[in-house]
Order: structure tokens, then C-alpha cells, then sequence
């Protein structure tokens, strides 16, 4: 597990964590099957700051996920505004206001419409 080298390691780093990152850093070290300083010589050592290339796709990709958490952000208060308008729906009285509306329709001729029904046959 840990690594061999020629030298004898007799410098000391001192890293202040707390223990909640202590207790992350255990666990990545173990799923890497690497002893604690191993995996923090390892992650030191591999460090390199982004380019200014990198920088710039960070940047762009922030801005996308800004854009996204937006719409997602309306879309959630789109549903709540349905879901209230859902609860609040009153079949019945949305069946009524039609019935009066249909009734008052005067281009609608009640009696043919019923005298065409009449002849068909329920299932």
C-alpha cells in the first residue's frame, strides 16, 4: 500500500482538517487502496492550476447551469401554480357554467339534437 522510495521521507506537512473532511479524505484514500499521506502526497503532487482555457469552459459551463437552475427554478413554480389551480377545480360548478353556456348558445337547435339522439342505441 504504501509507496517504496529510495530516500527516508523525514520532512513533515502539517494539513489542518475538520472532521468531517478528515473522515472524506480516510475514505477516498481507502477506495484509492492508499495509506492517508500516500493519497495527499499524490493529490499535492498531480495539483496544477487551470489554464486560461480551462478557466474559460468553467466559466461558460456555470453559465449553463445558471441558465438551467433558472428554467428548472420556473418550471417547479409553473407545477405549484397547476397543482394549486388543480386542487381548487370544482368539477361541478365548472359543468354547470358549460350547461348555461351551451343553453344560451341559440345557434344550437335543442329539439333537432335530441330527436337525432333519441334514435341511437346505448351500448
Amino acid at each position: 500500500m504504501a509507496t517504496q522510495l529510495p530516500e527516508t521521507r523525514s520532512s513533515r506537512v502539517v494539513v489542518l482538517v475538520s472532521p468531517e473532511e478528515k473522515r472524506r479524505i480516510s475514505a477516498n484514500a481507502e477506495a484509492a487502496d492508499m495509506t492517508v499521506s500516500d493519497f495527499m502526497r499524490t493529490a499535492a503532487e498531480r495539483y496544477t492550476e487551470p489554464t486560461p482555457a480551462e478557466m474559460a469552459l468553467m466559466r461558460d459551463l456555470l453559465a449553463q447551469l445558471e441558465q438551467a437552475n433558472a428554467r428548472t427554478d420556473e418550471a417547479f413554480a409553473r407545477l405549484e401554480s397547476a397543482r394549486t389551480a388543480a386542487a381548487a377545480f370544482d368539477e361541478d360548478a365548472y359543468r354547470a357554467q358549460v350547461r348555461e353556456q351551451l343553453l344560451a348558445d341559440s345557434s344550437i337547435d335543442w329539439d333537432a339534437l335530441s330527436t337525432a339522439l333519441s334514435g341511437w342505441a346505448r351500448p
